[in-house]
């Protein structure tokens, strides 16, 4: 086992700046996050593949980011041929990245090519997950991450004359700072944007969020959506992770409290809003917080384990074979390199043509668009329908108590003395309107009567009542009502011991 060195550290505050950045260090973190981030990219890459003539050429129908702005002129547009070729060589560098393969070059080749595909289609390719990779790239590819783990290090892997396993080379750990920093800037503009959105601190959001799959399918969404009154606590919670996040994942019981609380917060995002290649871009990035006593750490605990001896063995002699024995060198593997690129690119583009996705080549000729029927153009284009007052309603409920302003239980049974909050949540967006929250007896009979104006930019109203012994006991229903007819109602049952005297009968 490699036994680390710990460099002379500088005093002061300058000093301690100065070693943050630019002690030297091996490259284990950045090693794992170029393992990790070429992955996580090519989730959502290998899924457009078989769409590149459509989105990325100009013989299907691109969207190109300049065009959102105005502009005419751009990027140049390729024809279906080359954006082909570029996107399965864009495949092949992201592979070769994380295997460690002509590490910088890869890197180098994915950071040109990824960003420029994702600007060619900017309604369905570009997102935030496609710009925070984009600066790891860049990040990865000014550092030396392919120094360890990787093709690169195999191939020039060497002994020392003594035989004895040389150290791993050290380099300065400005870049794994700099993305560890990313990753806490991203973080704390999440936090201001959502600071600047009350719909998130409410809950609203996300809970209409969970109730779709947009993005992909979300196993918990259904569920949690059904307890509304999470939604507050965990907005509270996570904007102060997020904030905190920067300030102490650095060190000491910082470092294991943040990341475990990303790595959940990033595993719930696909739970519960469903998705799944953002959180393991972000996540394949947490990767470069691990150092140099993280890995020896590991390595002792495999070494005591015995789950190590195996594979090390087999590895010390792999790097033990002589140099002439060795059947390829950094020559070879550069040839190889672009010899497998090339040859993939080429064959993408005879597979593509093969496919023929448009029928161009087929004996009736290529598919056509077929025309909407005129009673379904009708349909799309009406101005005149109007949203059903029952589909204006998300819940109705009644509770007893509230929790970021949203009804965070559900009851059934009062006694006299308690008070009840009756609210109903609306789906936004809706006009000004006239809610009535009306409590009726068993016989149907007007009780009370309680109405408000919902301005349009509100979605919850509510009410309070208590309860006092001016109503006998029995069974009794709160009944929502607005546009001039009732929309739902809940069932509630009052009795039990008197706790208000005869002469005070407040009902609010």
């Amino acid at each position: 086992m490699t036994q680390s060195t710990t460099p002379l550290r500088r005093t002061g505050l300058s000093g301690r700046i100065h070693d943050f950045f630019y002690a030297e260090e091996p490259v284990y973190g950045l090693a794992l996050v170029r393992m990790a981030l070429p992955a996580a990219l090519l989730l959502a890459v290998l899924r457009r593949w078989p769409h590149v003539r459509e989105l990325y050429s100009i013989d299907g129908a691109p969207a190109p980011l300049w065009n959102s702005f105005g502009l005419e002129a751009g990027l140049p547009i390729p024809s279906a041929p080359v954006a082909v070729a570029l996107y399965a060589a864009m495949v092949f560098f992201l592979i070769s990245s994380s295997i460690g393969w002509m590490t910088r070059l890869s890197l180098i080749a994915s950071l040109i090519l990824y960003p420029y595909f994702t600007m060619l289609d900017a309604v369905g390719t570009i997102t935030k997950y496609t710009v925070i990779g984009t600066h790891a790239l860049l990040l990865l590819s000014l550092s030396q991450c392919g120094s360890v783990w990787s093709v690169d290090a195999w191939i020039r892997s060497s002994r020392s004359p003594d035989g004895a396993e040389s150290g791993p080379p050290r380099f300065a750990a400005w870049p794994r700072r700099l993305v560890q920093l990313l990753i806490g800037v991203i973080y704390i503009g999440a936090a201001v944007t959502k600071i600047h959105t009350p719909a998130f601190f409410s809950g609203d959001q996300t809970i209409f969020w969970m109730l779709e799959e947009t993005n992909f399918y979300n196993p918990l969404g259904d569920h949690l959506a059904a307890y509304p009154a999470w939604g507050p606590i965990a907005a509270y919670l996570t904007l102060t992770w997020e904030i905190l996040f920067l300030f102490i994942a650095w060190r000491g019981y910082g470092r294991p409290i943040m990341l475990a609380a990303g790595v959940g917060f990033h595993f719930m995002s696909w739970a519960v809003l469903g998705l799944f290649v953002f959180p393991m871009v972000v996540l394949s990035m947490y990767w470069s917080f691990v150092n140099e006593r993280d890995v020896d750490r590991v390595r002792l605990w495999l070494a005591r384990a015995g789950g190590s001896s195996v594979w090390s063995a087999r590895w010390k002699r792999l790097q033990a074979m002589p140099a002439r024995t060795r059947w390829i060198g950094p020559a070879q593997s550069a040839a190889a390199f672009a010899l497998l690129a090339a040859c993939t690119s080429v064959a993408a583009v005879e597979i593509e043509y093969r496919s023929d996705p448009f029928g161009e080549r087929r004996p009736e000729g290529p598919y056509a668009l077929k025309r909407i029927e005129p009673e379904r153009v009708a349909e799309l284009l009406r101005n005149d329908t109007k949203v059903k007052s029952e589909d204006k309603l998300f819940d109705f409920g009644v509770g007893t108590y509230l929790v970021g302003g949203i009804l965070a239980d559900r009851a059934s049974e009062f006694n006299y003395g308690d008070t009840s909050i009756v609210q109903c949540s609306l789906v936004p967006p809706h006009e000004d309107m006239w809610v009535e929250f009306n409590l009726h007896d068993d016989q149907g009979r007007l009780i009370e009567r309680e109405g408000q104006i919902v301005a349009r930019g509100y979605i919850r109203p509510s009410v309070t009542y208590r309860y006092d012994e001016s109503l006998p006991a029995g069974r009794y229903s709160w009944v929502l009502r607005y546009d001039g007819k009732e929309i739902a109602r809940r069932d509630i049952t009052l009795g039990g011991v008197q706790t208000v005297s005869a002469e005070v009968s407040p009902h609010r």
